[in-house]
C-alpha cells in the first residue's frame, strides 16, 4: 500500500487554514489511493461538516439532493458493486455528513471489502452523529476486539448496553471480553498451586464485576461486601475508597456515597475524580430532596413549599459553585464551560453566561445547544435581533424536525413576534405546526397572529 501520510498532512493543513474545498479534494484523492485510510475518511467528514457550518441543509433539501444517489445506491446494492456503492455513499455524505445511517452503511460496505480501518472510522462517525447508534457501536466494538484493543471494545459494548440493557449480543460480547481481560491479568497461566489458582479465580470474578456497568442489586451488594473486607485491611487505600463511591452511586445510595467520598478526600484531598464525583453526588442529592419536598407540598404538608423554594435556591447556588470549580480545574473543557454558562444564565448573570457560551460554541458537538442558550441570553438582555440570529442558525443546523428543533423554532417565532415581525413569526410557527399540530400552543399562536393581521 502506498504511504499517504504526507498527503494526509497536506490535507490537514488545508483543514486548519479553513480551505474546505481544497481539503475535501485532497482527502478524496487519498481515498482513491488507499480506501482503507481511517484518517482520510475522518478528515473528509470533518471538512464537509465545516463547509456546511454556516447553513446545514434541511431534511427536505437533503432528500431532494440525494434522490438520484439514493436510486443509484439501490442499483449498486443489487449489482453488488461495492466500490461503486462506497463512492455513492460518500457522495450522499458530502451533502449530509451528519447522517448516522449513511455512515453506518458505508462502514458495512467497507467491512465487506476487508477495509477494517476505514470501516472503524465510518462506525465511529456514525456513533458521534447519533449516540444511540447501537448497531454501529457493536460493530465498532467487534473491530476493536479483533485487534485485541480490549478497553476500547469493552467501552463500545458498555455504551450499547446503556442504550439497550437487554441486547443479548452486546451482553455476551461484553462478558467474554471482561473474562478474557481477567484471564490475561489474573495469573491462570502462572498459577503454580491451588492457592494461586483460587486467587486467579477471585481476580476473574472481581475483574468481570468491576468492568460491568449494568449491575443487578445482588451484584452491587456482593461487590460492596467484598470491598468492605478489603477496606478493613487498607482503610485509606484511595483506589478502594473510589470504588466504594462508584458502587454506592450505582446503587443510588447518595447519602452513603457522599460519606464515602468524604473519606476518599480526607485520605487524598486533591483526588481529581473524587472531587468530580463529590460534586455529582451533591447535585443528585439536591435533585432527590427537591422531588421529595415537592411530593410533600402536593400532599399539603406544612412548610413543604418553603422547603422546596429553599432547596431550589441552594441547588442553584451549589450548581454555580461546582460549575465554576470545574472550569477552573479544566479550562479547555468546553462542556464544563457550557454548563457554567447555563448556571450563570439561570442566576441572571447574562454577560458572564454569554462569555462562557462564546467559548463553548467553538466545539462542533456543542454548537447547536450553545447557540440556543446564546439566543436565550441575548433575549434576556433585550438584544432581540442577536437572539433571533443565534436561534435561526441553530435551527438551520438540525435536519428534520426533532423536539429540539421545534423548541428552538418556537422560541425564534416568539422573538420575531416580540420584534413586531408578525409575518416571519407566523411562518416560523407554521414550520412547527406542520410537523406537530399538538406542540404546545402553536395552533393558538398562529390563530392569534392571523387575527392581528386581519385587524390591521
Amino acid at each position: 500500500m502506498v504511504d499517504v501520510s504526507k498527503y494526509i498532512e497536506r490535507a490537514e493543513n488545508d483543514l486548519k487554514r479553513r480551505n474546505w474545498d481544497a481539503a475535501i479534494t485532497q482527502f478524496e484523492q487519498i481515498l482513491k489511493i488507499d480506501p482503507d485510510s481511517a484518517e482520510a475518511r475522518t478528515g473528509l467528514r470533518q471538512a464537509n461538516l465545516r463547509k456546511l457550518e454556516k447553513r446545514y441543509p434541511t431534511g427536505i433539501e437533503i432528500g431532494l439532493l440525494n434522490l438520484p444517489t439514493t436510486l443509484l445506491l439501490l442499483i449498486a446494492k443489487v449489482s453488488r458493486t461495492k466500490a461503486w456503492e462506497c463512492s455513492l455513499l460518500e457522495m450522499a455524505l458530502k451533502r449530509d455528513p451528519r447522517s448516522a445511517s449513511m455512515n453506518h452503511r458505508l462502514g458495512v460496505v467497507l467491512l465487506q471489502q476487508q477495509y477494517s480501518r476505514g470501516a472503524e472510522a465510518a462506525f465511529r462517525l456514525a456513533t458521534e452523529a447519533d449516540a444511540t447508534a447501537i448497531e454501529s457501536l457493536k460493530l465498532l466494538g467487534s473491530l476493536y476486539a479483533a485487534r485485541k484493543e480490549h478497553e476500547k471494545a469493552i467501552e463500545c459494548f458498555e455504551r450499547a448496553l446503556r442504550i439497550n440493557p437487554r441486547d443479548q449480543e452486546a451482553g455476551r460480547m461484553h462478558k467474554n471480553l471482561a473474562a478474557e481481560g481477567a484471564i490475561r491479568t489474573g495469573g491462570f497461566e502462572q498459577a503454580k498451586s491451588s492457592r494461586e489458582l483460587a486467587k486467579s479465580e477471585r481476580q476473574l470474578k472481581e475483574s468481570e464485576r468491576a468492568q460491568r456497568i449494568v449491575r443487578t442489586a445482588d451484584d452491587l451488594e456482593d461487590a460492596l461486601l467484598e470491598l468492605a473486607t478489603d477496606l478493613q485491611a487498607n482503610p485509606t487505600d484511595s483506589k478502594l475508597l473510589l470504588r466504594k463511591v462508584v458502587l454506592l452511586q450505582q446503587k443510588q445510595d447518595y447519602a452513603a456515597a457522599e460519606t464515602a467520598c468524604a473519606a476518599l478526600l480526607q485520605s487524598e484531598p486533591a483526588h481529581p475524580e473524587g472531587l468530580e464525583r463529590q460534586g455529582e453526588i451533591r447535585l443528585r442529592r439536591f435533585e432527590m430532596d427537591i422531588r421529595a419536598a415537592e411530593a410533600e407540598a402536593k400532599q399539603g404538608e406544612d412548610g413543604a413549599d418553603d422547603r422546596v423554594r429553599r432547596l431550589k435556591r441552594e441547588h442553584r447556588a451549589f450548581r454555580l459553585h461546582e460549575s465554576r470549580r470545574r472550569v477552573a480545574a479544566h479550562p479547555t473543557d468546553m462542556a464544563a464551560r457550557f454548563r457554567l454558562g447555563s448556571a450563570l444564565l439561570d442566576e441572571g448573570s447574562h454577560d458572564e453566561a454569554i462569555e462562557q457560551f462564546q467559548q463553548s460554541v467553538r466545539d462542533p458537538k456543542l454548537k447547536v445547544p450553545t447557540l440556543k442558550m446564546l439566543g436565550r441570553a441575548f433575549a434576556a438582555k433585550g438584544i432581540l435581533d442577536l437572539a433571533s440570529k443565534q436561534l435561526a442558525e441553530a435551527a438551520g443546523m438540525i435536519a428534520g424536525m426533532p423536539d429540539l428543533k421545534k423548541e428552538i423554532l418556537y422560541e425564534l417565532a416568539d422573538l420575531q413576534q416580540r420584534q413586531g415581525d408578525h409575518a416571519a413569526a407566523s411562518a416560523t410557527f407554521k414550520q412547527v405546526y406542520e410537523a406537530d399540530i399538538a406542540y404546545r400552543d402553536v395552533g393558538e399562536r398562529i390563530a392569534a397572529l392571523a387575527r392581528t393581521a386581519l385587524g390591521n
